[in-house]
């Protein structure tokens, strides 16, 4: 399940330029109880081992015995599909048919989840390293496990991307100045090794879930919202059909090791 939401304020600055704010929010849902609904939306390990029923993801088997594993979700688009974003916040939740929580002594808790770890790509070929996200009781729904963190791109690294922007939105022969799905087709098709080494946005994100799961205990929800902002400051197309709604960020890049000379 996908959903995006979004908000334009939008006011006029001059006759060719429109500026404003884009904020939006990116879902991912995964349903462990539907197999079939899952399996298009994750991979796991040990698929002889692990899987899904009506019970949710896990294993049928003794609660003192475990199994390692991993569960990976499909890349989810964020940010719009003529701009991306720089940065965004994560919050996950996950729903289990056996207390994720369990109080220990007068203050102590013991946490019984997966580890939870996040990475983004911008054209989803290309991915940075994973990280792990924070663990921590959801403050609003005591008993229930809440993973959050952050992703950002500094200026520095998206700089030499920006530059190659400002050059190509110059150019007389395009439809749209502002539009970075174009530009970013452009830019492979001259050196498509470029996203290999560089990562100038959040265009994707992906999860990873490790465990050593116990028999009998499943997993039935994955509930990922992403939230993200863009600048809605753009020139204005030629033609008023080329201008693209915000449905999310779909450029795809080119698995290729060569590099031509920009």
């Amino acid at each position: 399940m996908f959903r995006l939401s979004f908000v334009l304020f939008v006011s006029c600055l001059l006759t060719t330029e429109v500026v404003g704010g884009i904020m939006g929010s990116s879902r991912q849902v995964i349903d462990f109880t539907q197999p079939d609904q899952a399996a298009g939306l994750a991979t796991w390990s040990n698929p002889k081992f692990l899987g899904c029923t009506k019970d949710g993801f896990g294993w049928d088997g003794e609660k003192r015995s475990s199994r390692d594993g991993w569960l990976e979700t499909t890349p989810l688009s964020i940010g719009t599909n003529w701009r991306p974003t720089q940065n965004a916040g994560i919050r996950v939740k996950l729903q289990t048919n056996y207390p994720a929580i369990v109080p220990t002594g007068a203050h102590g808790k013991t946490f019984y989840a997966p580890t939870i770890y996040i990475r983004y790509s911008s054209d989803r070929v290309h991915w940075s390293d994973w990280q792990q996200t924070d663990m921590n009781e959801d403050p609003r729904a005591p008993g229930e496990v809440l993973y959050t963190t952050r992703l950002g791109v500094p200026r520095r690294a998206s700089q030499s991307y920006r530059t190659k922007f400002q050059e190509w939105w110059r150019r007389d022969d395009i439809a749209w100045a502002s539009d970075e799905d174009e530009f970013c087709r452009w830019l492979v098709k001259r050196n498509p090794a470029y996203f290999a080494t560089e990562r100038p946005f959040v265009g994707y994100v992906q999860f990873l879930l490790e465990s050593s799961f116990k028999g009998g205990q499943r997993l039935t929800q994955f509930n990922a919202d992403v939230t993200w902002s863009v600048s809605g400051m753009h020139v204005p197309a030629k033609s008023s059909t080329k201008e693209k709604r915000p449905r999310g960020w779909n450029f795809r890049g080119v698995e290729s090791t060569s590099r031509q000379q920009d």
